[in-house]
């Protein structure tokens, strides 16, 4: 199976990446760090305090402002990989907006306007980061 696109040497997906990142960073921000994660130093604080080490818990304006940087890099990966196809001649015009239409209202739909009038992409904060331990 061959790949399309090309013409950016595939570095598009790395703005997909940098969003899921932001997005792992969400999920576990405050929350328990599992035993089998712990380094020495985690350990060491585990045993002279008694509480089990969580990660940094980011202010909710924070992890809206994270979830406002997921919104916006999604969006830039819809484009530049609709971009891509269409330089490297895998769509037509026509082809690329409506591609481009349908995966920006896809991804709208997925999101939501925040109180400052700019867009986020919710992240369900609930599930739990560590599920491939």
């Amino acid at each position: 199976m061959s790949m399309s696109g090309g013409r950016f040497d595939y570095r598009e997906f790395h703005i997909e990446d940098i969003a899921e990142q932001i997005e792992q960073e969400v999920i576990i921000s405050g929350k328990p760090i599992p035993r089998q994660r712990w380094d020495y130093s985690l350990r060491q604080e585990y045993e002279e305090t008694g509480k089990m080490p969580t990660n940094y818990a980011y202010p909710e304006s924070v992890l809206r402002r994270m979830e406002e940087a997921v919104y916006a890099l999604k969006r830039a990966s819809i484009y530049s990989h609709r971009v891509d196809y269409l330089l490297s001649g895998d769509d037509g015009e026509e082809s690329f907006e409506r591609r481009l239409s349908e995966e920006l209202a896809e991804l709208d739909a997925k999101s939501k306007m925040g109180d400052n009038g700019v867009m986020y992409y919710p992240i369900d904060r609930s599930q739990d980061p560590y599920d491939d331990d």
